[in-house]
Order: C-alpha cells, then sequence, then structure tokens
C-alpha cells in the first residue's frame, strides 16, 4: 500500500464514520440540520474511496480483485453508490445509511486488518471476462447488503408500538421499507444470476469447464437459490412482513461464506485471486 493510498483509505474511513455519526445525531437527538452535513460527508466518503481504488489500480495495473483488502474496497465502494442513490431519491429512507455505513466499516477495517499489500494479478487471470464477473458480483453483494440493512431498520421499527415523538417514529414507515428491500432482494438476484453466468463462460477459458463444482462456486449458488426462494415466496405465497424482512436479514449469511468466509477455511478452491 502506498502512502497516498493509506492516506486516502484513512480520509475514507474518517469520512464515513463522521456521516453515520451525524445521521444517528440527527436520529437520536432530532437534530434535522445535521442530515444534510451527513448526506454529504457520505458523499465526500465515497469520492475518497474512489480516489483510493485509482490509486491502487494504477499501482497494481489491474481491477482490485486479490484478497479481502481489495474485495472490500470494492463491494463497499457500490454498497455505498447503491445507499447513496437510495436516499437522494427517497429521502424518506435516509436513516436506511446508518445500516449499511456501518457494514461498510466493519467490513473496510476487517480487509484491512488482513493483508493489504500490492500484489500483481497472475497472468492466467487477465482477461475482460474478470471485469465482467465480479461488477456483477459485486452489484450483487451490494444489493443484497442495502436489503438486509432494510430489514434490520424493518425489524426495528416493528418490534414495538411507535411512541408520538419517540425515535421509532421517525424511522421510514414499515411499507416503504418493505417494498425497497424486496426491489434490491430483486436487482441483486439478478445480478447474481449473470456473476453465475459470465463466471461459468469465463471458467470454460480459463479451465476447461463451465462448473467445476468449487467451494466459491457452490456457495454462490446455494446462496443464490436462498434469494430466489424469498422472491418465490413474496410473489407466490405473499410472504412479507416481518417473515421477509427476517429472510433478507439471514440470506446475507450465505453471501457472506460464498465470498469471504470460505477464505479463510478453504485451501484448494480455484478462485485464487479471492483466496488468502
Amino acid at each position: 500500500m502506498t502512502e497516498l493510498e493509506k492516506m486516502l483509505f484513512w480520509a475514507t474511513l474518517f469520512t464515513y464514520a463522521l456521516s453515520f455519526t451525524l445521521y444517528m445525531t440527527t436520529l437520536v437527538m432530532k437534530l434535522d440540520r445535521h442530515a444534510r452535513k451527513a448526506y454529504f460527508c457520505l458523499w465526500g466518503g465515497f469520492v475518497a474511496e474512489t480516489a483510493t481504488i485509482a490509486v491502487r489500480w494504477r499501482v497494481t495495473g489491474h481491477v482490485p480483485t486479490i484478497g479481502n483488502y481489495e474485495y472490500a474496497l470494492a463491494g463497499t465502494w457500490l454498497i455505498i453508490l447503491l445507499t447513496l442513490w437510495l436516499i437522494t431519491f427517497h429521502r424518506n429512507l435516509q436513516y436506511g445509511a446508518l445500516m449499511t455505513i456501518a457494514g461498510s466499516l466493519l467490513f473496510l477495517g476487517s480487509g484491512y486488518s488482513s493483508n493489504p499489500t500490492l500484489r500483481p494479478l497472475s497472468v492466467a487471470l487477465v482477461s475482460n471476462w474478470l471485469l465482467i464477473h465480479i461488477i456483477f458480483s459485486w452489484l450483487a453483494f451490494a444489493a443484497y447488503t442495502v436489503a438486509c440493512g432494510m430489514g434490520l431498520l424493518y425489524l426495528i421499527k416493528t418490534n414495538r408500538p411507535v411512541q408520538a415523538g419517540g425515535i421509532l417514529e421517525r424511522l421510514p414507515d414499515p411499507d416503504s421499507l418493505e417494498d425497497m428491500m424486496f426491489k434490491y432482494v430483486i436487482f441483486g438476484f439478478i445480478n447474481h444470476f449473470l456473476s453465475i453466468t459470465t463466471g461459468a463462460i469465463w471458467a470454460k477459458d480459463l479451465w476447461g469447464g463451465y462448473w467445476s463444482w468449487d467451494p466459491v462456486e457452490t456457495w454462490s449458488l446455494v446462496s443464490w437459490m436462498m434469494y430466489g426462494l424469498i422472491i418465490h415466496l413474496r410473489v407466490s405465497l405473499r410472504w412479507g412482513g416481518k417473515r421477509l424482512a427476517w429472510m433478507a436479514v439471514l440470506a446475507i449469511a450465505g453471501i457472506l461464506i460464498s465470498w469471504l468466509g470460505i477464505n479463510f477455511v478453504v485451501e484448494g478452491s480455484q478462485h485464487l485471486f479471492n483466496v488468502r
């Protein structure tokens, strides 16, 4: 990690943390004047993270794909991007940023503590399919994370009766949370399918077969089917409310196992660019 990247990375963490603090202050202390400051701080952190990725990409010569640190950079960048889109066009859902910012800070901290050293990309992995495949993967991960955040807010909002003037009253209404939660699940599901499909096409050129039941491939398929089940239950059986929220929250576990957890327990995965 270069000194410039390190400086930009810590600037990213600081501004994201400041944005989280301002949003929390706005919610708890009812200081609405801080909401706009929190919004612009979030934009500031996003710009700093964009610069961090650009510097690392420039130095290594490849899109960040090696190890948990680079994966955290790219994944949280898209999480915050989707969060900014959400709160820009749906200001009533601005407190959803609390969940996604907190998750992004944890993800970035975990990635930084793993192995942020600069490493070149293996010659075998130099392909346009790599960028296409990981963009769809990151979009799916980001969308599922936002859906999880909406689900957590829904459960908090509906956990007990809302008192007039209380904190819960200031959270988004359950109907808006449920609607946006399901939309992000669908968006993630579509991108997840495209990730698996493009990965299979690339695998044919890289390893000689479309599918090899690699641990990452298998868990990615399992987690995709989990979200497919959520969509099926919602559309066919009209599951909604707390059941939908709990499913959106719990299903993220499959994604974490697929794209993060396997890295800590598997030594022989073919996904070398994403194994420690």
